[in-house]
């Protein structure tokens, strides 16, 4: 099997591929990680595969080095990895479709000093406003780990807005921890 070209081939680009899927399993694993980190990861992995996509169109093997290590890799093969990964990119996009719909929500969660208060839902536009228009609370958001920064918001003034973190922060991130 190792003596065939077109085995040989497909063989190094899925390593090389796995070993893309491992860095991304691994980012998704650990403690103290919340929906919106899982989500940032598995963005950066969609745009991933449309680069590995394109690069493969150029016959840039750069992020495939098992493959560009052998001279086999024909354009017809390259032309067959490269569908490949568009196929890979749109089960992506369709297995978390939801998180691209939950967008707006985990924004506020992970950047509310960002986000367009016109583009929120309507109880959190007045307290998304009084806090990103407190230098203190900004500064104190770039200071201190996440939830800390919301344990420590007025439950009187920013009521909806804690609702609203509580909810985003109990969603099952993953069922992964690293010693």
């Amino acid at each position: 099997m190792l003596e065939d070209t077109e085995w040989l081939s497909d063989f190094v680009f899925f390593t090389d591929l796995l070993c893309h899927m491992k860095n991304l399993n691994v980012k998704m694993q650990g403690k103290n990680q919340f929906i919106d980190d899982i989500w940032a990861h598995l963005k950066a992995f969609k745009l991933k595969l449309n680069l590995f996509a394109g690069q493969l169109a150029k016959n840039d093997l750069f992020h495939f080095s098992r493959l560009n290590s052998i001279p086999s890799a024909n354009e017809e093969k390259l032309k067959n990895y490269e569908d490949g990964l568009k196929k890979l990119h749109f089960e992506f996009e369709r297995r978390f479709l939801v998180f691209s719909a939950i967008q707006t929500e985990l924004d506020i969660f992970t950047m509310p000093f960002n986000v367009n208060c016109e583009a929120v839902r309507s109880d959190l536009q007045f307290e998304l406003i009084e806090m990103q228009s407190n230098n203190h609370l900004k500064q104190s958001f770039l200071n201190m780990p996440k939830l800390e920064f919301y344990k420590s918001l007025s439950k009187v003034s920013f009521p909806n807005l804690i609702s609203h973190v509580q909810k985003i922060s109990a969603m099952f991130a993953s069922s992964y921890t690293l010693s």
